[in-house]
């Protein structure tokens, strides 16, 4: 489908905006956690911090030897830490090395924490570790700020990250798992209105702005921008309702990588809309019969049917009626038309037969006129039925033997018919029936065995025997047509 949609993302979190207090604050929370503490001291807060912000203790039970030679357990002594907050944008290695000056050398922490909203780059890593490692600090971190975010980010952090950012990833969890309960929602309500076999029935879509339906009248552009369209259902999609916008005769040439589409589209008259202008529907019809009968006479393999089908996506249903009205007796679906539509994407294709071939790689051509000419006929052959085999006559006139679409020849029986001509098909006192010719080619009888062996029993019935390598046959390409068409025109 395209009209792709923009991915949503979170924006980078802006330490630097925060009080450079309260920054410390932000980096003292997200410690608890880091170690097994016995305390944390807020030593920046008090102004006077001997050249750091934060000093904790790591809990540990330690057991000394006293000058009588008893053992004595001291649990209030611990991994000595220090963490230093920056909350500035730019760190160099020359600034990190000031930084760490703090540091006693003669009695240096266990640990050491530089966290600063900035990034650092590998430069500064590197200076950092190299001056702790000089001056015996066991264990080290540097924090800048995809290490902050990251930890933010953690569903053990959220209220942390709320309290300083009023962003809440849980929130956001609970906001996207009721959009899913309603898309879910949607999804059963349409699957049980639609049934199992939804394809060919119907719904109206309806622009949950407009306030005026059924009156097409209160818009001077409703034809350019309907608010409410129906449309004949193809199929239940995992992700919507796909729908059918478009169907038109085409031409397609499968080897040169070309199409055509004629106009107008077919009518799709939903049964259940009382709505509609008859005679604007009859006017559509007649213009609608010009086109077909010019797509007829093209060759048949040129033939195909183009499809624009839509998706209306179950999440932007906003409100799912189930019964309509008595104006339009289908489902109502309404949802927030863009541009005078309700479908979030669209996919065309050409069908022929049961292939549907992909528009990717093709080129469009102009085949079809803009005005199309009146049905033309040409001799009628209709006192004398086609020599054809009296069993395949019979079958055919019966209706038993499904439209005629092709005549095969290898004699010159049918040598007299040319396209547009029309000739009867005849089997005792049953009522005639008629085809027109359409299009005529030859076939060598090898290419034949070779390339269409789909096609060889069609010719065996025509012909009463096997085709041979060496036949050369003619093919009439031809339609049903009945008598009405051409009476008054002769």
């Amino acid at each position: 489908m395209s009209k792709a949609r923009p991915t949503r993302t979170t924006n980078p979190i802006h330490f630097e905006d925060l009080d450079p207090k309260r920054f410390e604050d932000l980096v003292r929370e997200l410690i608890y956690d880091f170690r097994d503490w016995q305390t944390i001291e807020a030593t920046g807060r008090g102004g006077d911090d001997d050249g750091f912000d934060i000093r904790a203790y790591e809990r540990a039970t330690t057991t000394t030897i006293d000058d009588d030679g008893d053992e004595v357990v001291r649990p209030m002594d611990g991994n000595a830490w220090m963490i230093q907050c920056k909350r500035e944008k730019a760190i160099p290695p020359s600034k990190i090395k000031k930084i760490l000056e703090d540091i006693a050398p003669d009695n240096p922490p266990y640990g050491y924490i530089l966290a600063a909203a900035t990034n650092f780059s590998k430069k500064a890593y590197d200076t950092f570790r190299d001056e702790l490692t000089k001056l015996g600090v066991l264990e080290f971190y540097l924090w800048g700020n995809a290490t902050l975010e990251t930890e933010l980010h953690q569903p053990k952090n959220d209220r942390i990250l709320f309290t300083f950012f009023g962003i809440s990833n849980v929130r956001r969890r609970r906001s996207r798992a009721t959009e899913i309960r309603s898309e879910v929602t949607n999804k059963n309500r349409v699957m049980r209105v639609l049934g199992d076999s939804p394809a060919h029935s119907w719904i109206l879509v309806r622009d949950s702005k407009d306030r005026h339906y059924p009156y097409e009248f209160e818009y001077a552009d409703f034809d350019e921008r309907p608010r409410w369209k129906d449309f004949e259902v193809v199929e239940l999609h995992p992700r919507g309702v796909i729908v059918l916008m478009k169907r038109c005769y085409a031409y397609f040439d499968e080897s040169e990588k070309t199409f055509d589409l004629a106009e107008p589209p077919i009518v799709l008259r939903n049964p259940y809309d009382r709505t509609h202008d008859t005679e604007r529907d009859r006017e559509k019809r007649e213009k609608l019969g010009l086109v077909m009968d010019y797509w007829e006479r093209l060759p048949q393999k040129n033939q195909a049917m183009f499809h624009l089908n839509g998706i209306i996506r179950y999440e932007d249903m906003l409100v799912i009626d189930e019964k309509g009205d008595g104006w339009n007796e289908v489902p109502h679906i309404f949802v927030d038309f863009v541009d005078g539509s309700p479908v979030s994407g669209t996919l065309a294709y050409l069908e022929k037969g049961e292939r549907q071939i992909g528009l990717d790689g093709f080129s469009r051509e102009a085949v079809f006129p803009k005005s199309f000419p009146e049905p033309e006929f040409g001799k009628i052959y209709d006192e004398e039925g086609l020599a054809l085999p009296e069993g395949f006559c019979e079958q055919y006139v019966n209706f038993r033997g499904g439209d005629l679409d092709k005549l095969f020849d290898v004699d010159g029986r049918f040598a007299h018919l040319k396209p547009s001509d029309v000739a009867v098909v005849r089997f005792g006192q049953k009522d005639d029936r008629f085809v027109q010719i359409t299009h005529r080619y030859e076939l060598s009888g090898y290419d034949l065995l070779r390339d269409h062996p789909q096609m060889v029993w069609q010719v065996k019935q025509h012909i009463g025997r096997d085709p041979l390598a060496d036949d050369v046959i003619q093919i009439l390409e031809c339609r049903n047509c009945y008598k009405h068409q051409w009476e008054g025109k002769r």
